[in-house]
């Protein structure tokens, strides 16, 4: 007799767990979790933004800080930029931490958790899917799958995040603890390239060496890596990350008529920055307000001006890459830092669009715009 359920999460991620925990608070339990690891890993770590007017995130999720900053560094052609973010902070926690609290609620509840396993096929069986796993089949009738697509979207204007990064221990006092250095960039022809440092103690951070790109080669962006450390007269590395993110404006969570897919291939990660963490808590809230499962509860709704403006950006970044860094250099210095975070954070004002608007060079965003309807 084959189990039946009403949904099926494939994926315990972040994502698939805020939904999961969603549906609990919503009465909504019959439901199955799926995912391949048997452990959970300690493999992320996530960053946003907290402050006046935005979502209070470490309250939505019941985040634990590992730690925050009042002040960034961007850096161009070796002058660095420190911004202060008055009221506002920039905020780091380890992925291990939140997805154990959510994964426990849902056992606590007594929800069915497949931990190990392995999906060979699913496939639509009149009203309801299929999952044949590696010891058994189940029914669903609707399926939330948050695993990463095969193939990313290369419509223009779209790109990759690829990133790899360290947490490491220095032999000396070498990082400013107090300051986040957000982007301190490369010269490059054809790719953006920076590094990115969360600093935890004067000799202890997480260094990542992020491309953004059309292409994805994890082996260069391994040797830059690699050279980038030896900076840092590296006494310990305690754990390594990689990754890569769609920095897509075509995202679409309705896969199949009730097959749907959430997490970065479904919405959750930010176009122009790869910013997923803020977008899920929002999503969370989405869900929340919803009455019952559906495409209208799932799908991470798009704010027209945002996903407007970010197109922009990623066709500018695309077409025009070495112009990057004197973009980002003039969106942090110029735009008042309280409407960049909460830009970047999907709670934007008109105000704010307005001051991102009349503040960055026109002629580079009007070609940026062009370029959408002429490639």
């Amino acid at each position: 007799m084959k189990q039946k359920f009403d949904i099926g999460i494939i994926g315990a991620g972040l994502s698939g767990l805020t939904l999961a925990n969603s549906l609990l608070n919503k009465k909504i339990n019959n439901f199955i979790l799926l995912e391949k690891n048997r452990t959970l890993e300690n493999d992320k770590t996530y960053s946003f933004w907290s402050g006046p007017g935005l979502l209070d995130i470490k309250k939505k999720l019941n985040i634990k800080i590992k730690k925050e900053w009042s002040q960034l560094e961007i850096k161009v052609k070796g002058e660095s930029h420190i911004i202060d973010l008055g009221d506002y902070r920039y905020a780091c926690y380890e992925s291990k931490s939140v997805i154990k609290e959510l994964y426990k609620r849902l056992v606590t509840k007594g929800i069915k958790v497949e931990r190990g396993c392995l999906i060979k096929q699913i496939k639509k069986i009149n009203d309801e899917w299929e999952i044949n796993l590696n010891n058994k089949k189940i029914l669903l009738k609707n399926i939330a799958d948050s695993r990463p697509n095969i193939k990313f979207d290369d419509k223009y204007p779209s790109l990759k995040q690829v990133f790899i990064g360290s947490e490491v221990v220095s032999n000396t006092k070498i990082f400013n603890e107090n300051i986040v250095t957000l982007m301190d960039f490369f010269e490059s022809e054809k790719n953006i390239i920076f590094t990115y440092i969360l600093p935890f103690s004067k000799t202890r951070a997480l260094v990542e060496t992020t491309f953004f790109s059309r292409k994805i080669n994890f082996k260069e962006v391994d040797r830059l890596h690699k050279k980038n450390l030896k900076k840092f007269n590296i006494k310990e590395i305690l754990k390594t990350e990689k990754a890569v993110l769609p920095m897509s404006p075509y995202s679409e969570a309705r896969a199949d008529n009730q097959y749907f897919r959430i997490g970065n291939f479904g919405g959750a990660s930010r176009p122009a920055s790869g910013y997923a963490f803020t977008r899920i808590a929002l999503w969370a809230n989405q869900i929340d307000v919803k009455n019952q499962f559906s495409y209208e509860m799932i799908n991470h709704k798009k704010k027209y001006l945002t996903n407007w403006l970010d197109k922009i950006f990623l066709s500018v970044l695309r077409s025009n890459p070495k112009e990057a860094p004197k973009i980002f250099r003039i969106f942090f210095t110029k735009v008042p830092i309280a409407s960049v975070i909460r830009f970047l954070s999907d709670q934007a004002r008109l105000i704010d669009y307005l001051a991102i608007i009349l503040k960055l060079p026109k002629i580079i965003m009007l070609k940026g715009l062009l370029n959408l309807y002429v490639k």
